[in-house]
C-alpha cells in the first residue's frame, strides 16, 4: 500500500466514524420544539370559549378619551348654568328619606331622572337613577339594590355583559352612559326652557317587560339570540334619543351577577 492509498483510507474510516456518531447522538432541540408547540396547542384548545364579552364605560377606555374630554366640557357649560342643579332639585323633593340621606351625603351626584322596579330579582323596589357626577364631569348610572341597601355605578361596580357585541344588527356609539349624556347635551334648549328632560317625559326610562311594551319591536331591533322571550321583565330601559325610538335593554343576571345588554333598537316611529 503506497503512502496515498493509506491516507485515503485513513480519512474514509474517519468519516464513517463521525457518521455512526451523529447516528447514535440525534439532536433533541428539535424534538424540544415539537413538544412545546404540542403544549401551546393544548393550552391554547382548552381555553374556555364562549367567554363573555364585557363592556367598559366610553368614559374608561384609553382610545376614547378624546372624545369623552370633549363631551365632559359640554356637560360642564350644562352644568355651570344650573340646569342639572335644578333637575337635581326638582326629583330630589320626591324621594324617601332613606334616598334623600344618601344624595345629601354625595352632593357630587345630580339626580337627572330614575325609575324604580325589581331590577336585581329580589321582588323588592329598586331605583335606577342616571345622574351628573359634578366631580368628574359625566354622567353615570346609579343603581340602589334595595335588599341588600347597597348603591352600584354601573360599569365601575357591577359589570355588563354585552350579548350583542357579536351580532350583526348591533349598533351603538358609545356606552349607554355616554350616548344619554350626548342626547342631553342635544336637549339643552328644552332643559333650559321646561325643567325636565327626555328622560323624565312620558316614562321613557323604565323598568319593564319588553315583550308586552308597545314601546319595543323585537322583531326590527337588535335582540339576542340567547335570549327568551319569557325572561324579559325587570328589564332596565334607557332611551338614547328624544326624537327617535332609541333604546338600550339590560336585564340583571344573579347567577353571574352582571348585567346583560340584550335588546337594542335605533329606528325612527
Amino acid at each position: 500500500m503506497n503512502l496515498q492509498t493509506a491516507f485515503l483510507s485513513i480519512l474514509l474510516l474517519g468519516l464513517i466514524s463521525c457518521q455512526q456518531i451523529t447516528q447514535s447522538n440525534p439532536r433533541t432541540i428539535s424534538t424540544k420544539d415539537s413538544a412545546v408547540n404540542s403544549q401551546n396547542k393544548r393550552i391554547a384548545e382548552s381555553r374556555p370559549t364562549g367567554t363573555p364579552v364585557l363592556d367598559t364605560s366610553t368614559y374608561s377606555k384609553p382610545r376614547t378619551t378624546e372624545i369623552a374630554s370633549q363631551q365632559r366640557e359640554q356637560l360642564v357649560k350644562l352644568a355651570d348654568a344650573g340646569l342639572f342643579e335644578k333637575l337635581h332639585l326638582k326629583l330630589s323633593g320626591d324621594l324617601g328619606e332613606e334616598q334623600k340621606d344618601y344624595f345629601e351625603q354625595h352632593a357630587n351626584l345630580h339626580i337627572l331622572a330614575y325609575a324604580k322596579g325589581d331590577i336585581f330579582g329580589n321582588k323588592a323596589n329598586d331605583v335606577a337613577y342616571i345622574v351628573y357626577e359634578t366631580e368628574k364631569h359625566q354622567i353615570e348610572i346609579l343603581l340602589f339594590d334595595q335588599k341588600n341597601k347597597l348603591f352600584k355605578t354601573l360599569y365601575r361596580d357591577i359589570q355588563v355583559s354585552n350579548l350583542l357585541r357579536q351580532s350583526d344588527c348591533y349598533y351603538a356609539n358609545g356606552t349607554v352612559d355616554y350616548s344619554i349624556a350626548a342626547e342631553l347635551i342635544y336637549q339643552e334648549d328644552y332643559i333650559r326652557s321646561s325643567q325636565s328632560n327626555y328622560l323624565m317625559d312620558e316614562n321613557a326610562f323604565s323598568i319593564d317587560n319588553i315583550s308586552t311594551n308597545n314601546s319595543f319591536d323585537l322583531k326590527r331591533g337588535c335582540l339576542s339570540k340567547d335570549f327568551s322571550t319569557d325572561n324579559m321583565s325587570n328589564t332596565l330601559c334607557m332611551p338614547t334619543s328624544s326624537v327617535y325610538a332609541n333604546y338600550q335593554c339590560l336585564k340583571y343576571n344573579k347567577a353571574k351577577a352582571v348585567f346583560e345588554l340584550y335588546f337594542s333598537q335605533e329606528f325612527a316611529d
